[in-house]
């Protein structure tokens, strides 16, 4: 498996963050699951950035995405108290799905931590099946 190179000058949105304690494992380095989770905050920063109401999508139009794979590369660990910073873009956008591509940096030194490729479906909530993602949707999710 070939490594994937990512820097901050790939990305304009930025999700900011510190390693909080609970986030430790055993190992005194913050777990693998919570980089998933810092992943998913940052889609959720990327939304406001975007000026995209994802709640009030979801109240208005019954439709949510829903994330059906994820793939995480790891770097280097993280420490309690590190600063980190997420860029977040969209990779890909298809009819009813969105590939998401992510790098996680050391606020301090821009290295890379740990990078995430991530994909989503827009599902109706009523049906539970994919629905096609509107083009002005996709417009208002893609600034650059």
């Amino acid at each position: 498996m070939s490594k994937i190179a990512l820097s901050k000058d790939d990305f304009q949105a930025f999700w900011e963050a510190t390693v909080r304690y609970y986030e430790l494992d055993p190992q005194g380095v913050m777990h693998n699951a919570n980089h998933v989770a810092f992943f998913d905050q940052a889609i959720t920063a990327y939304f406001k950035y975007v000026n995209y109401d994802y709640l009030k999508d979801i109240e208005d139009t019954q439709k949510d995405f829903h994330t059906v794979q994820i793939l995480v590369q790891y770097n280097k660990p993280l420490y309690f108290d590190q600063d980190i910073e997420i860029g977040v873009k969209i990779k890909d956008i298809g009819n009813s799905s969105m590939t998401w591509t992510m790098g996680m940096f050391l606020k301090e030194t821009g290295e890379l931590v740990s990078s995430c490729e991530a994909v989503h479906v827009y599902t109706d909530q009523t049906t539970m099946q994919p629905t096609p993602i509107t083009d002005d949707l996709k417009e208002n999710l893609q600034f650059n």
